[in-house]
């Protein structure tokens, strides 16, 4: 370990996986605005998640950080030339495309790149996220959202929140358990939220017993971003996921095999399942402490 400056603490609950990968998302951010950042966990009577940046020249401040995350810019893959096309068709009305059937055809498909293409985070983190198209090493079996649904939309949407509350005025401690007062569809990565099911799922429609559930969504936006590089380990073929809380401080590169792929003495591992909604629509369930670490 080598820190520099005084380690920013965030309480978590250990039980929700969404609020495991967003340390882990957050880690991945602070290591790449800072040029390097170790993190750990503190498994204690009250849990947190620290990291501390590795430089003596940045502002290392968690506002920083924060502000950082919500002006940045966020785009997918799609060329300049491509969203404008999208755009000026998504404007025209069904009749005025279906006066030539090529347009349909093309704003079809530019549809489909616009929810799926893998997204940019660009300056100062310059990270592209393509984790849920990853079939071959089982990144999309995380993909929690529909295929209608838009992956860009999402992620904008719970940026957006993130900007609009100005999160980066509030105590990191707090960052995780604040909910937003906007409008906007999640993940479905925070637990909290997943096990609430929607009405469909509990047979009555919250709303108008004035019951709100609103997404936290750093929780869900940085939960997105640590999936890129922090995968949690399946169980043979079964329903069942597992990660670790890392007791000692490490760089990504090292945290994330140590979180989702070894077992150790100094951490503290936990299994989820997620809940199929739909065969395609999902959500992260709380997990259970496992083996001996209770």
């Amino acid at each position: 370990m080598s820190q520099i400056s005084k380690p920013i603490r965030i309480r978590i609950d250990p039980t929700n996986p969404g609020q495991f990968f967003a340390c882990c998302g957050l880690l991945e951010l602070a290591d790449r605005l800072w040029g390097g950042a170790e993190g750990w966990f503190d498994s204690g009577v009250r849990p947190s998640f620290h990291f501390v940046p590795m430089s003596r020249f940045s502002d290392c401040a968690a506002s920083t950080l924060m502000k950082e995350i919500e002006r940045c810019c966020l785009t997918n893959t799609m060329t300049a030339t491509e969203v404008q096309r999208y755009q000026r068709l998504s404007s025209m009305s069904q009749k005025e495309r279906a006066a030539d059937p090529s347009l349909e055809t093309e704003k079809k498909a530019l549809d489909t790149l616009w929810r799926e293409a893998p997204l940019v985070l660009h300056h100062p983190f310059n990270l592209r996220l393509d984790w849920f198209a990853d079939e071959r090493a089982g990144g999309a079996s995380f993909k929690t959202w529909a295929g209608q649904q838009s992956v860009m939309d999402i992620a904008c949407s719970m940026k957006g929140a993130v900007a609009t509350d100005a999160l980066h005025a509030v105590a990191p401690d707090e960052w995780l358990v604040r909910p937003t007062t906007c409008e906007g569809l999640p993940f479905n990565f925070d637990s909290d939220l997943g096990s609430m099911g929607s009405d469909r799922d509990v047979g009555f429609s919250f709303d108008p017993l004035g019951i709100q559930v609103r997404p936290r969504p750093l929780i869900e936006l940085c939960a997105f971003i640590g999936l890129q590089r922090f995968r949690p380990a399946r169980v043979a073929k079964e329903n069942r996921y597992r990660f670790s809380l890392w007791s000692d401080p490490l760089v990504p590169e090292v945290a994330a095999p140590t979180a989702c792929l070894l077992e150790s003495p100094r951490s503290r591992m936990f299994e989820f399942r997620l809940l199929y909604r739909t065969k395609y629509l999902k959500s992260f369930l709380p997990a259970n402490p496992i083996g001996g670490n209770r």
